[in-house]
Formats: C-alpha cells, structure tokens, sequence
C-alpha cells in the first residue's frame, strides 16, 4: 500500500492482506484514541495503564471492523455509484458513520433531557433520527468531493508527506482538548470528544492506509497484537474493579461500551451484570447483586462481597446462631436482620400487601395526644418586640435544599463548619433535632412541599417524572387566596410550569436550569439573584411567599473558588454545602437590610439526605437509613424564641401546614401537623409517628424507636428495629430483642404502603 493519498489499487489484497493491515490500523488508532481514556481513569481514581490498556482494547475492537469492512463495502458501492478509488468511496462511508453516531448521540442525550415519556422519545428519534442520517450523508458525499479536489491541487510530494494528518490530528486535538483530559464524569461530554477524536483518526486511517514500511511487520505481528490487547483489555475490566469504576464516572466511549456489555450479561434484569464490571454472582436471582442489601445472619450473601453481611467502621459483624433469634438472651442484642420473628408470627399480625387506598398518615398517636393547637389565624409577633405587638401574616421565605443530610450541616454540629450561615440563622429560631423527609427519592420528598399531601395522594400522571393534576390545591394557591403575592425560583428540570408546579405562582422563575444544567453546572448563584430580583420587586401592601429550590448538593459535586474540603466525593459534597450556604447569606443579607426584614419567617429544611456507603449503598433513592432521611429543618419567623426541639421526630409533611398556620390560612384538610405550638414555646407538644416510603421500604420512626420494613421480590416482610438515641449509625439490629416495642411498632404500619411504584 502506497504512502500517500488516495489513489486508485491496482492489485487487490489478499483477505489475510487485508485483514492484517486493518488490526495494524486499528491497532494504531486504538492507542491514540486510548489515551484520553487514560488520563480520565487516573484522574478520576484508578490507574493510568489500566484506563490506556481498557481504553485500547475497547477501542480496537470497535475500529477493526470499521476498518476492514469499510474497504470492502467501498468496492461493492463502487460499482453502484461512480468509478471512484476504493480508498475515497471508504472515506465517505467512515466519515458518514462517524458524522451520523456523533449526531445520533447527540440528538439521544439532548432527547433523555427533554422528555422522560418513552414512547414518545422513540417516535421523535426515529423521526428526527432519518433526518439526521440524510444530512449526514449529504455532508459525506460532500467531504469526498472535496477530497478530490483538494487532491488534485495539492502537490504530490505534500500527498506523500505526513502534513494533512499531523492537521487532521491536531484540529481535532483543539477541538476536543477540553473535555478530552478534564476528567468530566459528563457522559455526553466525554463520548462526544471521544467521538470526535476516533472518527478524526479512523478517517485518516482509511484515507492514508499503513506505510509500506510497517507492511511485512504487520503481517507477522498486527494479528497477535491486536487479539492480546483485546483480551487483555477487557480481561482487566474484571480484574481492577476500581479503574473500571473510575471509567463509569468518567465517561467516554469505553464507559458506555462497557456498560451496554455488562447490562448484556444481565441476565436478571437486577441492574448488574456478571462480567464487564458487574460484579454479579448470582444471575439467577436478582436478590443478590452489589447493590443489595446484605442481611446479617441469614446465610446469603446477597451484595456479592463474598460473606454474609458487611464490614462497617472497620469490624465484621459476627453471624449470630439460629437459636439466638428473638430469645432475648442477656448481652448485645443480636446483630441481625430479621424476617417475621415466631413471636410475631404468633401474634397473628401478617404483614401482607394490599390494594388499599392509601391511609393518610395519622395526626396524633395511638392513644391520641392531648396537644394544644395554636389557631389557624394567631398571629406571630415582630423578634425582639413585646409579644403583644403582632405582625399579620408575615413574609415567608421558604428554603428547599435539595439532597442535603442533617448531620452534614453546621446547625447539626458538623465540624469542620460547613453552613456558618445557615447556623447563624437557624440559632434565632427553632432548630428540629430529629426532621424525617417522606421519602428518600426526589418525588417522594418533594411533592409534600408542594401540595400538602403524599405523592401518592397527590393526583399526578403516571410519568416517572409526573405532572399535578390541576385538581391539587397547592401550598401556593393555598397562601394566594390568603391575599399573599407568591414567587417560585426552581433549580431542577422537573419542577417546572408545565408539570403543574406553577399552580398558584403569580411568577415561577425557571431560569436556575434554563441557563444550564443542573447536574453538570452550579444553579445556586443564579437561583439567589433571581430570589434577590423578586424580592426587591414586591409589593409593599400585600405579604408575600418566596419558594427558592437549590439542586446543588446533588450529584454530579462540583469544586467552587475558595472552598476546599478534599477531592473525594464525600468531601466535594460538604464543598457543595459550603457553596449554598455562602449563597444564601447573600439572600439573608438583602433581605435583612430591606424594610421587610422585621415580618419575615424563614423556614430552610432538606429534601432528603444522601449516602455514602455508611450501609453498603450510595446516593439516594433505595434505602432509608437515617442518612438518606433525616433532614435539617429550622423555622426563624417574628416573635419566635430560640430553641432546639429534640423530644420527638418531625416530618417534611408538616412544613405545609405550619407555614399556613404562620400565614394564618386554614389547614385542616392536610394530613401533616402544624408545628405552630412548638413556635409558640409549648414544651409539651409531641407529634405522632412518622412515616416514610421507598420502593418496597417503609419505615416508621416513633421517636427514639425506628421500625424499617423490606418487602422481598416473593412478598415476605423483614424488619429491622433501631433505637436512634443509643445507635444514631443505626448498627444494631433490636428487632430479636424488642419483640414487643417492634410488635406495637408494626401495628402503627399504614394499611397499603406506599412503596410500589
């Protein structure tokens, strides 16, 4: 093969010719397009020469056939549309296909983003997809016709000297430097660089074929070499699980190959596959994958980490005997997790799923509480005034910090501090020890804050993002009609005008996200400008209610100026906490020093919180361990004195009707409880259970006692019980111990859980 452009073969190759020349070329690419891939692996924490070994082997196997097909596929089109070289009909088939996959997923990520309606996102790509093929087609056959005539023009020494390539290669290096060696864990930011640098040198590789000089080596040596990177490639995938996890957060194009391979071997659709990185040990049973969660003492190892339970703070806890189950034998309870103990079986209560209505959550316990309500319309009283100067239905600033965990936070005693002014504040008011969120995944969590109501009593579609029925009489209208003027700033793409979260705004402020993503860009700054704007905009005789929702403490964790806790992820979290909290000092600020500042209440709380492997799980969404649900929540409005409210659990339920009651607007129709009377200084108030939902979870927290059930795949309930004052790391499973306190517990369980969606 000849060392410069593309001219026309006179002989034609023999297949073994062929297939050696395209291993060598793919070789060669592979290693150029290997090493971004690298460089994200080490800087995202694995190894450098895994992240280059993988990235090559990945990318070998995809360029290969590429490579060796396109030749020939070239020669069939020959005959079909014009006489043109074997080598310029390829170009246009490499450039056609890397130009329609870079479109393609392009058009996919863009398309995910925009709609979560599957059928639809289907048809649209289907549709919007052939459009995109055909301009990529017409820009192939365009690119060849310019070859053709840059090829006449261009001298044939420069043909034949490394010039149009080293161009090629660094034009694509511009382009793609950025997201090449960023690190970024953005999928679609670093498949699209990936992309663009692999069709840049596949195509330089169809066009300029191999050197003659490397012709004979390749022979001999292109075949072999190309096989053991492969499998050394991916034989690595199974043997450093830390760089192939570094690659997945890294993303790229091997990320999402490896990925498509691993859900390919997954075989028992648990959301793990058995190779590629999957790590799961049973495909048979979709109980057991790395993500489980791993009973003690049951003999099961259900999270593949090769024993039964898990390693926590350092000790493995000890399997305890079958003859120690529920005997209350003196010492430490039994660590274990227990299924229906006999004694509870005994008891004749069966804990079975049924199709019941949902059974809002009771507003005082069982016996009911004898606890004085303050009147919807008492009025609060300016801070520091006497308390026989009222203030009519004061200003309320209504903070929702997303994905924020109690003990994470200043207010809790975090150290070093993360949210000095968020403490600050929350010391003139009411701070609540123990605040639970209604769920550990966003639409549990939040649609209390919005209607009043449960998600699952609050009429929506059934979306996985849903939209609010226009029947649902939200928190905002509620305070609309009480003559308030009413203000959203929203963060995140699914609280949004057109799934029903405008419902009683006079103005909700969608440009947090509008201006960039949330879970790739920093919305804090742009979300407290715009509250700052609308504030300075209100109306003087008319009170008004401000919601700001700040994302930013969700993944993805980003680093901001001035702020350094540490580069691991459970450190660039408390990063992202210190960012809101500065922030929001500069919304506590403005309105401070506005003339509204006396009459304002505030009341900041959390969605739900986040993990960190503290019981084998990360993120959110699943589980229902103290550090994905217990929550900061602090109420600082006029008239109210400083305290810390430690003598039972609190929910994000109760946050509607307290902020009525503070407005003074009736709330009796909502099932949560109005913490109004703790406000008013009533040391005796005690609120009822709580409850909280996940799929297939529920717990139910009666303070200091936390009872959580797992529904099985088969319909078996197993539960576990924490006492939160002895064991805050909930560690020690009680329910072999306290059948009785779990048994009263049980019986405190809603009908129908609201944990199968």
């Amino acid at each position: 093969m000849s060392d410069g452009p593309p001219t026309e073969t006179t002989t034609t190759p023999s297949s073994l010719g062929r297939l050696s020349e395209a291993c060598a070329l793919a070789w060669l690419s592979a290693l150029v397009c290997a090493f971004p891939t690298a460089i994200r692996a080490s800087t995202g924490g694995g190894r450098f020469a895994d992240g280059g070994l993988i990235g090559a082997a990945v990318w070998t196997s995809l360029v290969l056939p590429l490579l060796w097909l396109a030749p020939l596929a070239a020669r069939g089109f020959r005959g079909v549309v014009s006489p043109r070289s074997v080598r310029r009909v390829a170009f246009g088939l490499v450039v056609l296909a890397s130009l329609s996959a870079v479109l393609l997923a392009a058009f996919a990520s863009i398309l995910a983003r925009a709609t979560h309606h599957r059928g639809l996102g289907g048809v649209t790509f289907g549709l919007v997809g052939a459009g995109l093929l055909l301009a990529a087609a017409v820009v192939a056959g365009r690119a060849v016709t310019a070859l053709e005539g840059l090829g006449e023009r261009v001298p044939s020494w420069a043909r034949r000297a490394p010039v149009a390539p080293l161009v090629v290669l660094a034009g694509a290096a511009i382009v793609t430097a950025p997201l090449l060696i960023s690190g970024d864990d953005s999928s679609l930011r670093s498949s699209l660089a990936d992309a663009l640098l692999g069709g840049a040198v596949t195509t330089l590789a169809v066009v300029y074929g191999l050197h003659s000089a490397l012709e004979r080596a390749a022979r001999v040596l292109a075949l072999p070499l190309a096989a053991c990177t492969i499998i050394a490639g991916y034989a690595r995938v199974e043997l450093a699980p830390e760089s192939r996890a570094a690659l997945g957060r890294a993303g790229g194009v091997p990320a999402v190959v490896l990925d498509l391979l691993e859900r390919w071997t997954d075989a028992d659709r648990d959301g793990s596959g058995a190779h590629f990185g999957g790590g799961d040990c049973d495909e048979g049973d979709p109980r057991r994958h790395p993500r489980a969660d791993d009973a003690l003492g049951d003999g099961i190892d259900a999270d593949c980490d090769g024993r039964d339970g898990r390693a926590r703070d350092g000790h493995i806890l000890a399997s305890v005997a079958a003859g120690e189950r529920g005997n209350g034998a003196s010492g430490d309870p039994p660590l274990l997790r227990a299924s229906v103990t006999p004694s509870l079986a005994a008891s004749g209560l069966h804990l079975e799923p049924s199709d019941e209505a949902p059974t809002p959550e009771p507003a005082t316990s069982t016996p009911p509480l004898d606890v004085p309500v303050v009147p919807a319309s008492a009025p609060a009283t300016v801070v520091g005034a006497p308390a026989s100067v009222p203030v009519s239905r004061p200003d309320i600033v209504l903070v929702t910090l997303d994905t924020v965990r109690a003990d994470r936070t200043s207010i809790y005693g975090h150290q070093p501090p993360t949210t000095p002014r968020l403490e600050a504040l929350a010391n003139t008011g009411v701070v609540f020890e123990h605040a639970y969120a209604v769920g550990s995944d966003t639409q549990r969590a939040l649609m209390p804050v919005v209607s009043g109501h449960p998600l699952s009593a609050t009429p929506h579609t059934a979306d996985e993002w849903p939209t609010i029925d226009d029947r649902v009489d939200t928190l905002a209208e509620r305070l609309s009609r009480h003559g308030y003027q009413t203000i959203g700033v929203t963060s995140f793409t699914w609280l949004r005008a057109d799934r029903g979260f405008g419902q009683g705004f006079g103005a909700l402020d969608e440009s947090p996200f509008r201006d960039g993503h949330p879970e790739r860009t920093a919305t804090g700054a742009r979300a407290v400008d715009a509250t700052i704007a609308h504030h300075a905009k209100l109306a003087a005789d008319k009170p008004a209610f401000l919601w700001i929702h700040l994302f930013d403490a969700h993944a993805r964790y980003l680093e901001h100026e001035g702020i350094a806790f540490g580069t691991s992820d459970p450190k660039k979290y408390l990063g992202e906490l210190a960012y809101l909290d500065r922030e929001l000092g500069r919304l506590i600020d403005a309105v401070a020093s506005s003339p509204r500042a006396a009459r304002t209440a505030w009341l900041v709380h959390g969605t739900h919180g986040e993990a960190f492997g503290e019981h084998g799980s990360d993120g959110h969404g699943t589980q229902l361990y103290d550090e994905v649900l217990r929550v900061p929540l602090f109420v600082a409005a006029p008239g109210v004195r400083p305290q810390r409210f430690g003598a039972g659990a609190v929910s994000t339920l109760d946050i509607a009707p307290t902020l009525l009651a503070l407005a003074g607007a009736p709330s009796d129709d909502l099932p949560g409880v109005s913490l109004a009377p703790v406000l008013a200084g009533d040391s005796d108030f005690r609120r009822a259970h709580v409850v909280a939902h996940a799929y297939r979870r529920v717990a139910l927290i009666s303070w200091p006692l936390k009872l959580m059930t797992y529904r099985t795949s088969a319909g078996k309930e197993r539960l576990t019980l924490f006492d939160l004052e002895s064991d805050p790391g909930e560690q020690h499973d009680l329910a072999g111990a306290r059948g009785d306190e779990l048994r009263k517990l049980a019986a405190l369980l809603p009908k129908r859980a609201d944990h199968d969606r």
